[in-house]
């Protein structure tokens, strides 16, 4: 997670992503956990985008 801002770190930490990894996609960079949360970074904002268990 050094690679990226401060903030963000204290974001996921906030968070509570249980071992999160990083992945790029398609120019996208997204931080997920071992739960099936998703965060989305935008460069100045995250966005949760956790798909939502089918029904």
């Amino acid at each position: 997670m050094t690679q990226f801002p401060q903030w963000v770190q204290r974001a996921i930490e906030h968070a509570g992503l249980i071992d999160p990894k990083i992945s790029t996609r398609n120019g996208k960079i997204t931080i997920s956990d071992i739960t099936g949360r998703v965060v989305l970074f935008t460069g100045s904002s995250l966005r949760e985008i956790t798909p939502l268990a089918a029904a």
